[in-house]
């Protein structure tokens, strides 16, 4: 499950670098996410709450580096954003981070249950 979940958290972050796309990509990318790293990681109807909770905690990663920037190091702007909004910002995330991933590794999870009974009754 893991590899998936590093797959998915790697697409959202893929998702934020490419200009203009992003505007797009970035709102899109939990599901996109939840629905190729579940996948990968083929989980099973038990698992896909836990996936997206694993995804959503390695979205705390970004609050906690935001947090130490803040606190640690005394930084009150980063590239012009004070660091208490990109706090905010980034744990506001994490609830739809949850909610992208767990509905798209259930949707891919259902599709790849379908095309299973569909090949198990085509070869009877």
């Amino acid at each position: 499950m893991l590899n998936g979940v590093l797959a998915g958290f790697g697409i959202m972050i893929a998702s934020m670098v490419i200009p203009i796309v992003h505007y797009v990509a970035v709102p899109l990318s939990p599901f996109i996410a939840g629905f190729i790293g579940g996948g990968i990681a083929k989980i099973d109807q038990d698992g896909i709450i836990k996936f997206g909770a694993l995804m959503a905690g390695l979205m705390l990663v970004p609050t906690f580096v935001m947090m130490i920037v803040k606190f640690v190091f005394g930084v009150d702007e980063v590239i012009g954003i004070p660091t208490m909004l990109g706090v905010w910002v980034t744990a506001a995330l994490v609830p739809y981070t949850w909610f992208g991933t767990t509905v798209g590794a259930m949707g891919g999870y259902y599709i790849r249950k379908n095309q299973k009974s569909e090949e198990d009754s085509a070869s009877k």
